[in-house]
């Protein structure tokens, strides 16, 4: 384990930690055990730093709080690939958040790269291979001990991420779209840490349940509160209880309750055995207690009118247009849900601009993107829905 130092002890960590204020950049990771537990825990830390890897054990390290302290340092630069998850995880388990961020992974997006996972990135900007054992990838990464094997696997993670993120940002600064950056990275560390409260019940997002009707809604919905009650007791992913094609399947099927669903998929008649029961109590209540009906969809597609139509498809045209010209997925150059909302209600010309207000534009948008936006919404044209791509504004 060349360069890698395993920590699982406490007055080790303490010491370490102190060491790690003194730095100006850190490279940060995670692994957890998400495939074997209802509730994830971080079961590694791997941090790169000048003098090599840590692998810090949090099973084993009682005190975190140096971690926190670190983590939270506004004077060194966290690099983190696809920090997302990272994130929510260390907020979720510990109350820690992230600050001086750098995502590697958004940096990729930026720069137009065709793959931006860690791997390729590392092939293709610095010649790098890293392991790709798809057996550590899904280990459970709570046992104990861990060979050196699986330690080594944690450390490639980060072992070249700092390297990377220089590279990275000596690219983005010749294009002039550092800034882009970092404004998406204030935004990850700026979110609210806790997942908000989802727009729709947890159930209605098991795929296909868009199809069923509110009787089958019903029988749904008990079915994924008793998976959730079973996952829970068991300590396992929900998915490992039962899989979202045996639970919509059950709910469609009118076989009768208590006797085995041969025909169900996932469901077989071990699983019966041990949850059958369970499953048929859970069908009888759906089938006997009130129907489901679906709210209304508020994240639904505006309807377009045929003029707001049009004037939808120059927008896009226009961002299309762009982002081709610099190399980057459309998405990037503006929020398709504020592209929507501007051909619906075209922005009155001298007002806020384009995206005004709307929270789903960033300020590096507006500012690199706004002023032409706001001339091709000027045009009359454009405004009467009769112009599908808009010319130019000095045509």
């Amino acid at each position: 384990m060349t360069g890698i130092q395993y920590i699982d002890r406490q007055e080790v960590w303490a010491r370490a930690a102190g060491g790690l204020l003194g730095e100006t950049a850190l490279a940060v990771d995670t692994e957890s055990n998400s495939m074997f537990a209802y509730r994830e825990r971080i079961c590694l830390v791997q941090i790169a730093y000048s003098g090599g890897v840590i692998i810090l054990d949090p099973l084993a390290v009682g005190d975190l709080s140096a971690l926190g302290r670190l983590l939270a340092c506004a004077g060194t630069v966290k690099t983190l690939h696809g920090a997302s998850y990272d994130l929510a995880c260390f907020y979720r388990g510990y109350g820690f958040r992230v600050e001086n961020l750098f995502d590697t992974e958004v940096a990729a997006r930026f720069l137009g790269l065709p793959q931006t996972n860690l791997a390729s990135s590392l092939q293709s900007c610095l010649g790098v291979s890293i392991p790709k054992d798809s057996g550590l990838q899904r280990s459970d990464w709570s046992r104990r001990p861990l060979e050196a094997e699986a330690l080594e696997y944690a450390a490639a993670d980060v072992r070249d991420l700092l390297r990377l993120a220089d590279g990275f940002r000596a690219r983005l600064e010749k294009l002039g779209r550092l800034d882009w950056v970092s404004e998406e990275c204030r935004r990850l560390t700026q979110g609210p840490g806790q997942p908000s409260a989802p727009a729709e019940p947890a159930f209605l997002r098991v795929k296909g349940a868009y199809r069923l009707g509110p009787r089958e809604l019903a029988v749904l919905r008990e079915l994924w509160s008793f998976r959730e009650a079973e996952a829970q007791r068991r300590d396992l992913p929900p998915f490992k209880v039962l899989g979202g094609d045996a639970l919509l399947a059950l709910a469609q099927s009118s076989h009768p309750a208590q006797a085995f669903p041969a025909e169900i998929p996932g469901l077989s008649a071990g699983v019966w055995r041990r949850l059958g029961p369970g499953i048929a109590a859970a069908i009888e209540r759906g089938r006997n207690g009130p129907e489901f009906h679906r709210p209304p969809d508020a994240g639904r597609r505006l309807q377009h009118t045929p003029e707001s139509g049009t004037r939808l498809r120059g927008l896009k045209n226009w961002r299309d247009g762009r982002a081709a010209g610099l190399g980057i997925n459309p998405s990037l150059l503006w929020p398709t849900r504020s592209l929507e909302r501007m051909a619906m209600e075209p922005p009155e010309p001298g007002g806020q601009g384009p995206g005004g207000g709307d929270p789903d534009v960033r300020d590096w948008q507006r500012r690199e993107f706004g002023p032409e936006l706001d001339a091709l919404c000027a045009l009359e044209l454009w405004r009467q829905g009769r112009a599908v791509t808009p010319p130019a504004p000095d045509d």
